[in-house]
């Protein structure tokens, strides 16, 4: 199989000794060294989302988060107001319909942040609700919401607040219990840049709280949130979680976690940032440009705009076949308007970043 360099926002080019640690042989799933190693990945977790409350990694993918989280959370019938100003808002939105519950769209233009007054306006005409549901970091588009503010307006509004962090996590600041946040979702293949496979799925101490006071009813097993904290609770220096776990990948999770430890998490987020930066300010100085207002703008991903005179399908496909690099474009209605370039995994390097601004000025001047 040829080989290209990603650009992709998720999944990213990983790098080696993580690759090792996937391929790794394979051990139980089970015993006192399992459970050790498994409360390495959750201890690292918990840093990185800002959280004294749990964090479970389960198998599957963000998506699969998202569903768990919903499921757990948010019974039938319950009111659940939806940020949608991208394509994963409308996910949220039809996971959360899929389940019986009441969903109210909070629109915003896609490419931009919400504003916090869009969203306390729609709270107090259209209210009351049982929950806010935000996209953080909305991949089809690139814009940021303002979790922070957000989160605060839930509290006002005395409703519990889930988040998809799936690309917001590691690569941009979370702090889930400082925050106020009550549940949260990402997943190992985005900015944490390391293999697809698992969501996890954070619980604050808050978000327990509600969820205990508010049973869903009969929900499935394992993608309910309790299952996890009942293995935790009763197993956890031998069988800390429910079912079977990949070893291999959560070896390849915990080497890039320590990783990034290593780092700091102030300092991982500051990597992503100047990457997004470097690429940015390299548009400009070759005419083109991006689609969010950098105030607006998540540093994982750029949504690059698509040049008068070019054609966003046939400059994607010139970025693989004559420079070894995958991108992707846009989604829903910015299909055809921009290409999606990542900063996440080794594409937030000078090299990546350096050749493909190089890639793209001979496209557009050819």
């Amino acid at each position: 199989m040829v080989t290209h360099r990603l650009l992709i926002p998720g999944p990213v080019d990983i790098e080696e000794d993580v690759l090792a640690a996937l391929a790794s042989p394979t051990v139980p799933h089970y015993g006192p060294a399992w459970a050790e190693q498994y409360h390495d990945v959750v201890g690292g977790l918990k840093y990185l989302f800002g959280t004294e409350g749990d964090v479970y990694p389960i198998v599957g993918s963000g998506s699969t988060g998202l569903d768990s989280m919903i499921a757990s959370f948010v019974a039938t019938g319950k009111r659940m107001a939806v940020v949608r100003n991208g394509y994963f808002g409308d996910r949220m939105a039809t996971i959360a319909n899929a389940y019986g519950v009441h969903v109210h769209d909070i629109n915003g233009e896609w490419g931009r942040a919400i504003t916090v007054e869009t969203v306390r306006q729609a709270l107090h005409e259209h209210g009351p609700f049982d929950v806010l549901g935000v996209v953080y970091a909305e991949t089809s588009t690139g814009a940021l919401n303002p979790l922070p503010a957000l989160s605060a307006l839930a509290k006002e509004f005395g409703i519990p607040i889930l988040v998809d962090a799936i690309t917001g996590f590691a690569g941009t600041p979370l702090e889930l219990d400082a925050w106020g946040i009550d549940m949260c979702v990402s997943a190992s293949q985005k900015a944490m840049a390391a293999p697809a496979g698992l969501a996890f799925v954070a619980v604050s101490a808050k978000g327990w709280a509600y969820m205990d006071a508010n049973p869903v009813g009969p929900r499935g097993w394992i993608l309910d949130v309790r299952t996890w904290r009942k293995y935790a609770k009763d197993m956890p220096g031998y069988h800390p979680q429910p079912a079977t776990m990949p070893t291999g990948l959560m070896a390849a999770v915990n080497v890039r976690l320590k990783q990034i430890l290593s780092l700091g998490k102030a300092e991982y987020v500051a990597k992503h940032v100047r990457a997004a930066q470097r690429f940015r300010t390299g548009l400009k100085s070759i005419g083109l440009d991006y689609l969010v207002p950098d105030a607006e703008a998540t540093p994982q991903v750029t949504p690059v705009l698509i040049p008068a005179g070019h054609d966003a399908t046939a400059m994607i496909t010139q970025l693989r076949d004559r420079y070894g690099f995958v991108a992707t474009g846009g989604m829903g209605i910015l299909s055809g308007k921009i290409i999606r370039v990542g900063h996440m995994g080794k594409a937030n390097n000078d090299a990546y970043i350096d050749d493909a601004l190089e890639a793209l000025a001979d496209i557009c001047a050819s």
